[in-house]
């Protein structure tokens, strides 16, 4: 869930202080992945104001068994209603495989270190990672010292717009 900031205002915003533990054991599960959404504003500078990260993760084979096998280590929830943390549904040890993986495009989650929510299609990339990369920049993600994959403001604007919602309409009325 993220709720829209004055997105001129390059004062960072604050961020889930598991978002760098995450993406260190993303990363050292060698997970191929793009953050989009408010965590990628945020990690271009623009003031956005979200209480997780998204991710498009890379489809092949290995890359979904290498996520697969770090959501593992991460004492998953699946998030039913991000306001009722009663209502989160806990995953059985083993519960992620590729498979497991596809049977959703979108999987909300929280983990240990925070939530996180993963898009394989996200709205106007059909394509998921394989659209998103080629512009995407390695930098450091908002609130972390960690370099990934993020997506180019550009495309995480045309999603936004694409989706259409609430909290999207507010962020581009705020610039």
């Amino acid at each position: 869930m993220a709720e829209a900031a004055d997105p001129g205002d390059d004062i960072a915003s604050p961020v889930d202080a598991g978002r760098g533990e995450l993406l260190k054991l993303l990363l050292q599960h060698e997970v191929m992945f793009v953050v989009i959404g408010g965590a990628a504003i945020q990690s271009h500078g623009r003031r956005y104001v979200t209480e997780d990260i998204d991710l498009t993760p890379d489809t092949e084979a290995g890359n979904l068994q290498r996520l697969a096998d770090a959501l593992n280590q991460l004492d998953c929830r699946l998030v039913i209603d991000p306001a009722d943390p009663k209502s989160w549904v806990a995953l059985p040890s083993g519960y992620f495989t590729p498979r497991s993986l596809l049977a959703a495009s979108v999987w909300n989650l929280t983990t240990r270190h925070g939530l996180l929510d993963l898009s394989f299609t996200p709205t106007g990339f059909p394509g998921g990672y394989a659209d998103l990369a080629p512009a995407a920049t390695t930098m450091p993600a908002a609130g972390t010292s960690i370099s990934v994959l993020v997506a180019s403001l550009d495309d995480v604007h045309a999603s936004k717009r694409a989706a259409n919602r609430p909290k999207d309409r507010a962020y581009f009325e705020a610039s």
